[in-house]
């Protein structure tokens, strides 16, 4: 009697030390915008025949949507950031476990994000002055340098709009800003959850709608770092949400049917809104979308995250397993490499614009994706394994590497 209550019980476990499905969010964000900006270097528009679907009239799958709006994943990176980074606190205040000294918490961060972000900046600059990208722009290009050098290129539009490195690094810069504050921040919040939540929510709401059109265009207030605050409480409050449920909420059964359930709805909200910002016009149209509606978008992506976290093992497993889970190992530099190096494939095909890929045909249009992927991959692979590991292993002196060292780390 008592090994089959231990059986039930395994059904509906939850570890908060690591949470599985988070490799598959985390892979699935970094892909769909990859996919973004591969879609914009090759206008590569395929529809997907679906005759196994013919009995419910579905003839074919045509993900237009997903690849027009595929940036607003870097939301989702950011909430789930916000969640992983968290997480430690949040098992402090319903287990007691310890959390790491401010002093090793910023180790820890750098360890995780400098050097690869470094020699991402270092050899994009090299390459950007041998190109002549600077030609001409002396000084700018030595501004261009430092700021990314001190991520601070945020604070300065020419070096946030117009920079010669790959325009993915502002999403570093917002992660640095959120990183300075977060050991405050998690501290209050562990006294005051509901407080700091609601004075994140308003202050973001605050600023997006209040101040921003005051301040600038769109292209410009758009990822200012307040803007974020919405996405970073979301993800802090999941993060203590889903440790409650695991420590408190002794019945697991029905919460995680009720989670599956969570998930289908919120999938379908996050394809509704994606489908509103798609149509609401340009790419500026967008952007005014996007201030307007992120703190929505990243309520849906808080819904299923934590769905999904909780739902049926059935549904776990699609985001558990080891294919995502190899994929968010890389993630990261496969985020700060992917732009860049999509860009050098088209200009070695002569190709100045997506019109110059589109013009050569559907087979250019793939061979420059697959070779576009298959370099991505390789050097986020060579770059993950060669040199981020180690340098973070020999920062952290540590001589193996933690097994749910991306839960710990965050990012």
């Amino acid at each position: 009697m008592n090994r089959i209550r231990e059986n039930r019980a395994s059904v509906f476990s939850v570890d908060t030390s690591h949470v599985g499905v988070l490799d598959g969010v985390r892979a699935l964000g970094v892909l769909c915008v990859l996919w973004f900006h591969f879609w914009q270097q090759t206008w590569l528009m395929p529809t997907y025949a679906t005759p196994f679907l013919a009995w419910a009239g579905v003839k074919s799958i045509n993900p237009d949507v997903l690849r027009r709006v595929g940036y607003l994943c870097v939301d989702l990176m950011l909430l789930l950031s916000a969640f992983v980074l968290y997480l430690p606190y949040a098992r402090r205040t319903f287990c007691g476990t310890p959390v790491d000294p401010v002093g090793t918490f910023f180790k820890k961060r750098f360890a995780r994000i400098v050097p690869s972000y470094l020699f991402a900046v270092i050899v994009m600059f090299a390459v950007a002055m041998a190109m002549g990208s600077y030609k001409g722009r002396a000084s700018f290009a030595l501004k261009d340098l430092l700021t990314h050098l001190t991520f601070t290129q945020m604070l300065f539009n020419d070096t946030y709009l117009f920079t010669a490195i790959t325009a993915v690094m502002w999403t570093v810069c917002i992660e640095v800003a959120f990183y300075l504050i977060f050991p405050l921040l998690a501290r209050a919040f562990e006294r005051r959850p509901l407080l700091v939540y609601a004075a994140m929510m308003l202050c973001g709401v605050w600023f997006t709608n209040a101040v921003s059109p005051a301040l600038g265009e769109p292209r410009i207030m758009v990822n200012r770092f307040l803007t974020f605050l919405p996405v970073f409480a979301n993800g802090m409050m999941a993060a203590y949400l889903y440790v409650w449920y695991a420590e408190c909420v002794r019945h697991k059964a029905i919460p995680s049917i009720l989670g599956t359930i969570a998930v289908a709805a919120a999938l379908y909200l996050i394809f509704r809104l994606f489908r509103s910002c798609a149509a609401s016009g340009d790419a500026s149209h967008q952007q005014v979308w996007q201030m307007q509606y992120r703190t929505v978008l990243s309520l849906a992506f808080t819904v299923f995250l934590l769905g999904a976290s909780i739902s049926a093992k059935p549904v776990r497993k699609l985001l558990d397993n080891r294919v995502l889970a190899a994929i968010a190992a890389l993630s990261y530099n496969l985020y700060l490499w992917h732009q860049w190096l999509i860009v050098k494939v088209c200009t070695a095909f002569g190709a100045k614009s997506g019109a110059d890929i589109a013009n050569g045909g559907v087979n250019m249009q793939w061979t420059v994706t697959i070779i576009g992927l298959i370099v991505a991959f390789t050097a986020a692979t060579l770059i993950t394994y060669g040199i981020e590991k180690p340098v973070s292993r020999l920062i952290l002196n540590t001589r193996k590497e933690n097994k749910y060292a991306l839960y710990d780390e965050g990012q």
